[in-house]
C-alpha cells in the first residue's frame, strides 16, 4: 500500500483529507495501481468504502461498479464518484 486517502462527499460540498506523508499537489496526487483509497460519504455511511486500485486501474464502488481511478488525482476521483452518485439519484444533487 503506497498511500491511503480519505474522500468525504457531502452533496456538492467535497472534503478531502490525506493520510500520507507525501506532499499533495493541488487536487491531490495521481492514483496508481495498488494504492488504497477510503471513501466516506457524509450522511450515507452505507456507501463508505475502502478499495485498492486494481492492476487494471479501477476500483469497485457500491451501486456504481468499476470506476477508473488510476491516473486521476484524488480530487478528480472524488468528483467522478460524486457526479455518478448524483446522476444515478443515489445522492441528492446540489
Amino acid at each position: 500500500m503506497r498511500v491511503a486517502s480519505v474522500l468525504a462527499l457531502c452533496g456538492a460540498a467535497l472534503l478531502m483529507a490525506l493520510v500520507c506523508a507525501a506532499p499533495a499537489l493541488a487536487g491531490g496526487r495521481a492514483l496508481t495501481p495498488m494504492d488504497v483509497v477510503t471513501i466516506r460519504i457524509v450522511d450515507a455511511a452505507n456507501l463508505d468504502t475502502t478499495a485498492r486500485v486494481e492492476p487494471d486501474g479501477t476500483i469497485d464502488f457500491p451501486y456504481l461498479g468499476r470506476i477508473k481511478a488510476a491516473g486521476l488525482t484524488e480530487d478528480e476521483l472524488a468528483q467522478r464518484i460524486e457526479r455518478q452518485l448524483v446522476e444515478r439519484k443515489i445522492l441528492a444533487g446540489p
